[in-house]
């Protein structure tokens, strides 16, 4: 259902601003290797640099602290108020040594190509990736599987299209959940 209402944004706001959807036709190769594809470009693999750096991150941390977390708009409190809600931690991981080897793994094995699409929804993240060298924390990523959307103070290049689907089975493995029902769990 969710892919569907993603599918429709881009209508409903070319019918919104008066735009005529234009049919193109993709090229031979593409049409010949999967006649369902949505985009008409080759693949790349302009996800690698990414998807390098973020490795080359976790294997220079000492340690890699994994949260499942609240976010502000979980509850009307952070939604309606300029003071967000304190920060709830659902689940802490700490991964050390050969505890980031599955992290490494997961990473090597997400296909890096990047899709011109892009998510239309609010970024909620519930997730968040803490790199630590010593006492001091190096990187964060901030993940919200809902959207599909990160923030990294790493470096800046196009985020892969399976880097969500990619994460969410080591997430689980975590014994966390990449979408659950936030606003609920705000409330207990």
């Amino acid at each position: 259902m969710r892919l569907l209402h993603r599918m429709m944004i881009p209508v409903l706001l070319g019918v919104v601003c008066g735009c005529t959807p234009q049919a193109t036709t993709p090229p031979a190769a593409a049409a010949s290797e999967d006649p369902l594809a949505i985009e008409d470009k080759p693949p790349n693999a302009e996800g690698q640099p990414m998807l390098d750096d973020l490795a080359r991150v976790a294997r220079d941390a000492d340690r890699i602290v994994v949260v499942e977390h609240s976010y502000r708009y979980d509850t009307n409190e952070g939604i309606n108020s300029g003071t967000p809600p304190a920060e709830r931690r659902y689940r802490d991981v700490v991964l050390a040594n050969a505890d980031k080897q599955p992290f490494l793994a997961t990473l090597e094995g997400i296909d890096p190509y990047v899709s011109m699409w892009t998510a239309a929804c609010i970024f909620e993240p519930h997730h968040r990736f803490e790199f630590y060298k010593g006492n001091k924390r190096t990187h964060t990523l901030v993940v919200c599987f809902q959207c599909n959307q990160l923030e990294w103070d790493g470096a800046k290049h196009p985020v892969p299209q399976a880097f969500y689907a990619g994460l969410a089975p080591f997430i689980q493995s975590l014994g966390m959940q990449p979408e659950r029902d936030w606003q609920a769990l705000a409330r207990l």
